[in-house]
C-alpha cells in the first residue's frame, strides 16, 4: 500500500496534467507544509504525522474560509472550500461518521 505522500505525489502529477487548479494548489501547499516539517524534524514523517499537517491544513482554510465569508468574498470562500474537499480526501474516515 503506498503512503500519503506518495498518494498526494501521484495525484499531483494527475493535476498538473489535468490542469485541474483547485486540486493542485491545494495537494501543492500540503505537500509543502510536509517537506517543511521533515527538514524541520530532519526526518521523514510517518503516515500518522502526515494526517496530522493535513488536518492542520484543512483547519487553516476553514478559519480562512470563515474570514473571507465574513468579509463578503464569497468568491475565495468557494476556492477554499474546494480546497477543503480535496484534502479531506486523504484524511481516514473519523469514528461516528
Amino acid at each position: 500500500m503506498s503512503s500519503i505522500k506518495e498518494i498526494l505525489l501521484e495525484d499531483m502529477k494527475k493535476a498538473m496534467i489535468e490542469r485541474s487548479e483547485i486540486p493542485l494548489a491545494a495537494i501543492r501547499t500540503t505537500r509543502a507544509a510536509i517537506k517543511n516539517e521533515e527538514i524541520s524534524k530532519r526526518k521523514d514523517l510517518s503516515d500518522g504525522e502526515v494526517v496530522e499537517i493535513l488536518k492542520r491544513e484543512v483547519s487553516l482554510r476553514r478559519e480562512a474560509r470563515d474570514e473571507y465569508r465574513r468579509l463578503g468574498n464569497d468568491g475565495e470562500a468557494q476556492r477554499l472550500e474546494r480546497e477543503i474537499s480535496v484534502l479531506e480526501k486523504y484524511l481516514p474516515p473519523e469514528n461516528g461518521k
